[in-house]
């Protein structure tokens, strides 16, 4: 692969732009298609035990993230094959740790939910975390570069022979396992073309002191950061799921989904473009920086919240239109969500200011203010109003924190009032005619 130091970083961050959107889109009718089967195939009680699974496994993964993707990323030594060997041989130990860890919590998560087959699904399904952990860190190195096309291509190829075996294995046993069974099609295909055909360096286990030393010292806050990001994307599953039942879960996992669409594409720019570009900016003047995200934000906001006000007015009636009526009540849980997300846009755009400029510290306290004031919000909103109120405390988690996230950012001068106004006014009035007209 080229070294692309040499090209120019807006030219690298448009054409990795392209890349994004291309794949988040393709990729979005390929999971929309597939659901749509799926729905017909399978039951909301098997998404439900499915979600709880995918909740134990992103947990166990952000519990244990040392930040080996923003560190080499972020690192000067990012591209060295010391440095990169070092990183794979501990995300192979961390692999194997994530299997045994989730061996172990199987049978106190089948109990919790009074559902003796989660152990077995579980057990089995954690072992992806083995095939992931041997992925090569080059794949890694394409996304410091932002040469994203590579990535792009796998990953529409992984994900459509995930969904071609989810949706076969359905038909055929009509059960959970073809959830389960699918995750493996789409880990190997990955894993062996890290190896092969995207290959940058031959991996092979080494332990560099150095490397070490500095992979820990930057992802020492990222781990605790991401450990608390887990309660904040996947709590929410486990504590509705235990007072709601498995079955209504399963309809909040297609209300969730579907909120997350739009959110996809964001978190994926913000990830492989934003921080990418912001890191280089960084290096270079933080003046620069301060100016190209101001426009950045301007252009992020502009086109991703319109499609959550469309959530807003009528996910009741898209539910409707595209699902039988064991799912019909995903309607108003995806409205509120979509209301939610609105202000989540606001500061995902402002997020990647922190790693760019290497202050993991304030990251993480962002994080573990926003985890708190989501518990209080769930926990308050579902005592008074039960199931409603439980989504609507959860919706007004970003915005609770929003107030915090711009004192945070303060020592950088990159808050823009006059447009965050502008984007909670408006979405704000989109939410009050979805109120008035239900």
């Amino acid at each position: 692969m080229q070294n692309t130091s040499s090209t120019p970083l807006k030219r690298l961050a448009l054409k990795g732009s392209a890349w994004v959107m291309f794949g988040i889109g393709t990729g979005q009718v390929l999971r929309f298609v597939g659901n749509l089967i799926l729905t017909r195939l399978l039951s909301p009680q098997a998404f439900g035990i499915m979600g709880i699974v995918n909740a134990l496994l992103m947990g166990l993964g952000m519990f244990s993230d040392v930040g080996l993707r923003p560190s080499i990323v972020q690192n000067k030594r990012g591209e060295e094959p010391t440095f990169l060997r070092t990183a794979w041989t501990i995300q192979v130990i961390r692999g194997i740790v994530l299997t045994l860890l989730a061996a172990a919590l199987a049978w106190p998560i089948a109990f919790l939910y009074n559902k003796p087959s989660l152990v077995l699904i579980i057990m089995v399904a954690s072992l992806t975390s083995i095939i992931a952990g041997f992925r090569s860190t080059w794949l890694l190195v394409y996304s410091r570069r932002m040469t994203l096309a590579p990535l792009t291509i796998l990953g529409l190829i992984s994900y459509l022979f995930n969904m071609t075996a989810m949706i076969l294995c359905a038909w055929y046993f009509h059960s959970v396992w073809a959830l389960v069974l699918g995750a493996f099609v789409g880990s190997i295909v990955t894993l062996i073309a890290s190896h092969t055909i995207l290959s940058g360096v031959q991996m092979r286990f080494q332990w560099e002191p150095s490397a070490v030393t500095e992979l820990i010292r930057f992802g020492r806050w990222i781990f605790i950061n991401t450990a608390m990001g887990f309660l904040v994307a996947r709590l929410d599953v486990f504590i509705f799921g235990s007072f709601a039942g498995v079955g209504m879960l399963g309809l909040y996992i297609l209300a969730k989904n579907l909120s997350d669409l739009v959110m996809q594409v964001l978190k994926s720019l913000t990830s492989n473009i934003l921080f990418p570009v912001y890191s280089r900016l960084a290096e270079r003047n933080i003046k620069i920086l301060r100016n190209k995200m101001f426009k950045a934000r301007i252009v992020l906001l502009a086109v991703f919240l319109p499609p959550l006000w469309i959530l807003i007015l009528w996910g009741d009636n898209l539910i409707a239109l595209l699902y039988d009526d064991r799912y019909i009540e995903a309607g108003w849980m995806l409205q509120i969500l979509a209301a939610g997300a609105t202000a989540t846009t606001i500061r995902i755009t402002i997020g990647p200011i922190f790693l760019a400029l290497g202050d993991s510290f304030r990251k993480m306290l962002d994080t573990a203010i926003r985890l708190s004031l989501q518990i209080v919000s769930m926990t308050v909103g579902a005592y008074f109003w039960g199931i409603s109120g439980f989504f609507i405390g959860l919706a007004l988690t970003d915005l609770l924190s929003y107030p915090t996230l711009i004192y945070l950012t303060r020592p950088y001068g990159v808050w823009l009032p006059l447009l965050d106004t502008l984007a909670f006014g408006t979405s704000f009035f989109v939410i009050w005619i979805a109120f008035w007209l239900s």
